[in-house]
């Protein structure tokens, strides 16, 4: 019988460390992009909080995440009169708590990093493989590509985003109305960019303008700038400005609807998007304008928000934006993929333990515990994110009170994070809010079931 492999579709970051979970849990599987290349062209960063960079340690890879990252230290911000309204250093303490920094990344980076030290790449990623259909064999799956190829395997995991195909061939094969046709909604829409940061320009002239009394811009910073119905935000890398503009729509609307309707920004679009926020002032002597004129990457979307119903069918599951999508202004999207990544390998780890090939029965039950695990915890992250991004942009500036009340919760979940259950890992990082996922051999003790001291 042939060996258990899981197809992978779609390479982008939860993809990626899928590849290297499976991989260091010795699952054995194939990764399909339906791009050419893996590293994206990309107009903005990834944000990795400590439970994310946790996980790339205990795979071996931290030196080379800190490597290619920035710190994130403190944030700053400014209200709709242009003052400063809040300054804190919130991601310096995440380090403190946790052990783990918050780090931000280009994507193009963050992908070769994780392609680079995969091993033997070229033999488990395939590139220009565009999905066309999933079809059921004795004892797995086949995927079928437009290129005329496909591969064998005894399971799909679709890593393909908010718009997965994967998700298609399961509602297609599932009885109607299991799946809902448009599992997300949008209540917002962004433009994306990055560029050089510029040198520091010291302060001049009289405090007294707005202009003038905000900081210069520095490396390792968060600065988010509010009016009505929108928010500035931007993060500086040691070399470059990664930013974005969240515009709220009257509305929300459906993916079905938005892909009726070409709801997705345009370049041209983007410019007519910005055009208010040009003359804002962003640093001492420096307004966004300055920024926009000397992008070197720049885009826009409308934000998708919500959880699938189901995260599985037969022999299918989804992993990542495939099955929960949470607004991007807290950075939690590929935190929580990374971390039902490995929920989903751990549940994969511990029935092969015991069955070296699994009927679609005993799948079905692992991939219910994975979503059982990590459904309600991404529920909450997105409502958190979206709570975050509505008092942020409300009438009449931000409700600070309402938000420090929230930023409470955020570390008590960070330190429920899971991790890879069957890769040992005593470097792990701790700080004075201990991790408190336990592996099922260490809770089992915890229970009573080991030696007392």
């Amino acid at each position: 019988m042939a060996k258990f492999k899981a197809i992978i579709i779609g390479g982008g970051p939860v993809g990626m460390y899928l590849a290297h979970a499976l991989q260091a849990t010795g699952i054995d599987y194939v990764l399909c992009e339906r791009r050419d290349a893996i590293p994206p062209p990309t107009a903005f960063g990834i944000f990795l909080w400590p439970h994310g960079l946790r996980l790339l340690h205990q795979i071996g890879l931290i030196d080379q995440t800190e490597a290619i990252s920035s710190l994130l230290t403190s944030i700053t911000h400014v209200g709709p009169t242009g003052d400063v309204v809040r300054e804190y250093s919130d991601f310096s303490f995440l380090q403190l708590g946790h052990g783990y920094p918050v780090r931000m990344f280009d994507r193009a980076s963050l992908a070769q990093m994780l392609y680079d030290n995969l091993r033997e790449p070229g033999a488990h990623i395939k590139t220009n493989r565009q999905l066309v259909d999933i079809k059921r064999r004795a004892g797995g799956v086949t995927a079928h590509f437009a290129d005329g190829t496909r591969e064998d395997g005894s399971i799909v995991i679709g890593a393909d985003g908010v718009w997965s195909t994967v998700r298609d061939f399961m509602r297609r094969d599932s009885p109607e109305g299991l799946f809902d046709a448009n599992p997300y909604l949008s209540g917002y829409r962004a433009v994306f960019g990055r560029s050089p940061l510029p040198p520091p320009t010291p302060r001049q002239g009289s405090t007294t303008s707005s202009a003038n009394s905000l900081p210069p811009l520095q490396p390792e910073k968060q600065f988010e700038y509010h009016r009505d119905g929108a928010k500035l935000q931007f993060f500086t890398s040691k070399r470059e400005v990664h930013y974005i503009i969240y515009l709220k729509k009257k509305e929300q609307q459906s993916e079905q609807e938005r892909k009726a309707g070409g709801f997705d920004l345009t370049i041209d679009d983007a410019d007519a998007a910005v055009a208010p926020w040009l003359d804002t002032p962003i640093a001492a002597n420096l307004t966004f304008g300055d920024l926009w004129r000397t992008r070197a990457a720049a885009g826009g979307a409308s934000l998708d928000e919500g959880s699938v119903r189901q995260w599985h069918w037969g022999r299918m599951v989804l992993v990542g934006d495939a099955a929960h999508k949470v607004l991007p202004n807290q950075g939690m999207g590929a935190n929580g993929g990374f971390e039902s990544a490995a929920s989903l390998v751990n549940q994969l780890t511990a029935l092969l333990r015991h069955e070296a090939n699994p009927n679609a029965a005993e799948l079905r039950q692992a991939f219910a515990a994975y979503q059982a695990e990590r459904q309600g915890v991404m529920v909450a992250f997105q409502r958190m994110a979206r709570d975050e991004l509505d008092g942020w942009t409300r009438a009449g500036g931000p409700s600070l009170d309402a938000l420090r009340a929230a930023d409470v919760l955020m570390s008590p979940m960070v330190a429920r994070a899971v991790r890879l259950d069957a890769v040992p890992f005593p470097e792990e990082r701790v700080g004075f809010s201990p991790w408190v996922y336990k592996v099922p051999a260490e809770a089992a003790r915890a229970a009573g079931g080991g030696p007392k001291l």
